[in-house]
């Protein structure tokens, strides 16, 4: 049996928690974003149920154990997520706020809706590893790679995909193969390319029943170009022929230099996630032929069933305030035999501390987005005139009726766009 001990700090707000969704650190979903990198980098199903475990009829326990050895006082790191208001209560329309819609629900400040705990930037705790004595050296190598990337491509916890809950660790101990560093250090570009390279190197070989190699699924971009002035051109270049009341057309960020027009106090975690959200939001706004399709099934007279946006995470949720009479909200859900079901983005906002500094990734994961047993539907709500209705049970039966229209399942290129756009302005630059 070999132990391995990690001394681990947030970098991010993390939204972990069980139930009732109270903050705390919990080894089953360290265990779960470990267990997703392992599949997503190409380690094979058998290779996975050895390593993490399965349940089913002949249910068996992992050779890999986590556990909290210790953890600061949570009461100390326990804070209440609230999004920006301006001065007449409203919501602003920050990039922040857009990435985090789900963290407070409210849309005015006096609205009383609910609002999400977290464990603050700062907090720590040690985690120890136990893996059994009957691994494999290339076993634990691989196991090493994914836990790699769980903490330094991925995140945990609720919004993980959009840059909360980044962790990383400052130290690491025990019994192991050395051949990957855990605490960043040096040019961070560099430190990045060297350990994935090494990482992605333990998984080549060909897949067993003929499955695909996953070699080049994995995408990496950093920010660069932190100038207002630069990205304000990006959203006029990407933005060109939309009209919209609410269309995000201005990054006004608090953190910037007036006489430059530079980002500066970027070591704030506030100020990059708002940047990289904003991207996203701009980049989204009353995009077409979304918006047009959208609200053409919602008014009944669809002619283009697809919904490019969907690629980015669902449900996906369209509101037209354009439409005054009748119903005038829908929704894009993944469903499978009836049930609606979600999908996380294949994009993932993460924050990388080095030293002082932070820095801004995008990771692209190139998985199948939706599998073929998987439908896309559009869900409209059925609204029907509750006064003509014989009586107030029937009236509520008919209120929660659905309407589900079939969508065409969307390709990447709408990712591929958003990261091509951004590149070309130097904003950011691949890495891998």
């Amino acid at each position: 049996m070999k132990e391995i001990k990690l001394s681990c700090e947030v970098i991010t707000p993390l939204f972990m928690g069980g139930a009732n969704m109270e903050p705390e650190i919990r080894t089953q979903s360290i265990n779960g974003v470990v267990r997703w990198w392992f599949r997503t980098l190409g380690g094979s199903k058998e290779e996975e149920k050895r390593l993490f475990g399965w349940t089913g009829e002949k249910s068996n326990k992992g050779m890999v154990k986590f556990c909290i050895i210790r953890k600061d006082n949570i009461d100390r790191y326990l804070k209440t997520y609230e999004k920006q208001f301006n001065q007449g209560g409203y919501v602003l329309q920050t990039g922040l706020n857009y990435i985090a819609f789900s963290l407070d629900q409210r849309f005015k400040k006096e609205h009383n809706k609910p609002k999400r705990q977290y464990l603050d930037v700062g907090y720590s705790f040690d985690l120890k590893i136990i893996l059994s004595s009957f691994l494999e050296k290339d076993e634990i190598k691989k196991f090493l790679g994914a836990l790699w990337c769980a903490f330094y491509l991925g995140n945990f916890g609720s919004r993980a995909r959009r840059g909360f809950g980044s962790i990383m660790v400052r130290e690491i101990s025990g019994d192991f193969d050395n051949f990957i560093s855990f605490a960043p250090k040096g040019d961070i570009k560099g430190w990045l390319k060297s350990n994935y390279k090494k990482i992605r190197g333990l998984f080549e070989k060909p897949k067993e029943n003929n499955e695909k190699s996953k070699e080049n699924n994995i995408e990496i971009y950093i920010f660069e170009k932190l100038d207002k002035n630069i990205i304000n051109e990006w959203i006029k270049e990407v933005q060109k022929g939309r009209n919209g009341k609410y269309l995000a057309r201005n990054y006004n960020p608090q953190g910037v230099n007036p006489a430059f027009g530079r980002l500066v106090g970027l070591y704030n975690w506030r100020d990059l996630l708002d940047l990289m959200g904003f991207t996203l939001m701009a980049y989204r706004s009353y995009l077409d032929p979304d918006y047009t399709n959208a609200k053409a099934i919602i008014q009944g007279r669809p002619n283009n069933n697809i919904i490019e946006r969907a690629i980015f995470g669902l449900p996906l949720n369209f509101h037209f305030s354009s439409i005054k009479q009748g119903n005038n909200r829908g929704t894009v859900f993944p469903v499978k035999g009836g049930e609606k079901l979600r999908r996380a983005s294949p994009l993932i906002f993460k924050v990388i501390k080095n030293g002082n500094s932070l820095y801004g990734l995008i990771v692209f994961i190139k998985e199948s987005f939706l599998p073929d047993d998987i439908d896309l539907k559009f869900v409209i709500k059925t609204k029907n005139n509750q006064d003509n209705l014989q009586n107030q049970k029937e009236a509520k039966k008919q209120q929660n009726q659905e309407k589900m229209i079939d969508l065409q399942k969307p390709g990447y290129s709408l990712i591929e766009n958003y990261l091509n756009s951004l590149k070309n302005k130097n904003i950011i630059r691949r890495l891998i």
